[in-house]
């Protein structure tokens, strides 16, 4: 659970507020991980196709609980959001009944793809994402459809060390594509067969907290979501070598400038009108086998950098390489901070989040004692205002009883539309939210968050 017990930044932010809480979050994901990963053995084809990467399935399968956040590994850190959105799913979708059945089919394709397409790190994730969605789908109130302080309670009264699948194994849902998806989406009725009822009859008992009733059927249902996720992984490893794609391998190299504590935020790079994305590694480096040839636009960008749009003209049965060189100006914190990469939908910009209150962006972290300048470019007569919103970090587990971190925020508009500041422990982590019914390219050309000099962050 490494980047779990690691992430301050993610920690903070649920608590806090700025995105979806993952306080309601089954505790014990990595444990029923775990014991899938377990029955495979060493020689699986999903082992051989990950390596290393497949026991940070542990890890990834928290992914979908941290929208707009950073999520940290050992090695990099980035924005969970980019295995969870693209073009199939634009949005994020509730983790409970009936909702969540919509996750199954496009993450299970997008996960194919990318064992076939990307790098290990990247296949992981995205198999990581998928995962989540399976696993809460087991969490008793995720399927009986109850919320609220009894589904806390409920999905979280199980000892996660009693899950251990013993001489489990897994089933193959299907010997290709087609066949794979119908036994998984069969597999996940099943699923949900087992565990609503259970989370119906646990209610009572919950609510008059009788533990010691409660623990042995929440137990049941996630030695249940185990055996699935086994079958899963056991189906994706089998299946994703059987795909027919194209012959052609686009390899590729970014150089970027990096931004205060984003450091090991890497390069995204995404083709545009496909669902192919990708992330570099930390040097910079970045692959996609078996694309169809022909002629692809991609975009990368990356904290810290500009983006830049190019062509690639990919030829069959051959490895195409290419060099990109992302501009050092403007150095924006921010990715897509002028709204003009629109990959997920023609009509809203990447990296932005439609709510209530407007468009949500990313959420930054800040360097203690860095200077800084967020600059909003308004557009003329723009009727509307940025509203900014600051916070501390906190440990990724408070505890029972712990205060929430004070939330700060300050609005710009037209007429006072710059703020500079100094990273604190107060102001560790920012988010911008742009306050309006109009789309953010309607109200500005772009909004700067830019790490300041020493000698100008002292004037």
């Amino acid at each position: 659970m490494v980047g779990r017990a690691l992430s301050c930044w993610l920690a903070m932010a649920m608590a806090a507020g700025f995105s979806a809480s993952s306080a309601r979050a089954w505790g014990p994901h990595p444990a029923i991980t775990q014991a899938a990963l377990d029955t495979l053995g060493a020689r699986h084809p999903l082992f051989v196709l990950l390596g290393p990467q497949a026991q940070r399935l542990t890890n990834y399968c928290w992914m979908a609980d941290y929208k707009r956040i950073p999520f940290r590994e050992p090695d990099q850190d980035f924005y969970a959001d980019d295995y969870l959105l693209f073009p199939q799913v634009t949005t994020h979708l509730d983790h409970i009944c009936p909702e969540v059945k919509k996750t199954y089919r496009p993450y299970f394709e997008r996960a194919l793809q990318a064992m076939r397409t990307e790098d290990a790190a990247n296949a992981a994730r995205w198999i990581g994402s998928l995962l989540h969605f399976v696993e809460d789908t087991g969490s008793p109130p995720h399927s009986a459809e109850i919320r609220g302080e009894v589904h806390t309670k409920m999905e979280n009264w199980v000892k996660a060390d009693r899950i251990f699948l013993g001489n489990y194994r897994p089933r193959l849902l299907g010997t290709n594509d087609a066949d794979a998806l119908a036994g998984f989406l069969k597999r996940m009725d099943e699923l949900i067969e087992f565990a609503k009822p259970r989370g119906k009859e646990l209610v009572t008992k919950v609510v008059i907290g009788h533990r010691a009733a409660v623990e042995p059927v929440v137990l049941e249902c996630a030695l249940e979501t185990a055996r699935v996720t086994a079958d899963l992984l056991h189906t994706l490893g089998h299946v994703a070598g059987t795909g027919t794609g194209g012959s052609a391998v686009l390899w590729g190299e970014v150089v970027s400038a990096s931004a205060p504590l984003m450091e090991n935020v890497p390069t995204r790079v995404v083709v545009l009108g496909t669902n192919y994305s990708t992330l570099t590694d930390r040097a910079g480096r970045f692959v996609f086998r078996g694309l169809p040839a022909g002629k692809f636009e991609l975009c990368a960008f990356r904290p810290g950098s500009g983006s830049t749009n190019f062509v690639a003209t990919l030829a069959a049965g051959r490895t195409n390489s290419v060099r990109i060189v992302l501009p050092s100006t403007p150095a924006n914190l921010l990715r897509n901070a002028d709204f003009k990469l629109r990959w997920l939908r023609p009509t809203a910009p990447d990296c932005w989040t439609k709510t209530d209150l407007g468009w949500e962006g990313e959420i930054v972290p800040l360097k203690n004692e860095q200077a800084y300048r967020l600059k909003v470019d308004f557009k003329p007569g723009a009727d509307a205002e940025v509203l900014v919103r600051w916070s501390r970090q906190l440990p990724h587990t408070l505890a029972p009883g712990a205060a929430l971190p004070k939330i700060d925020s300050r609005p710009l508009t037209p007429q006072n539309n710059e703020l500079k500041f100094q990273g604190t422990e107060a102001m560790a982590l920012m988010q911008v939210t742009i306050r309006s019914t109009a789309t953010p390219q309607e109200v500005c050309t772009g909004i700067q968050l830019v790490a300041l000099p020493v000698e100008t962050g002292q004037k």
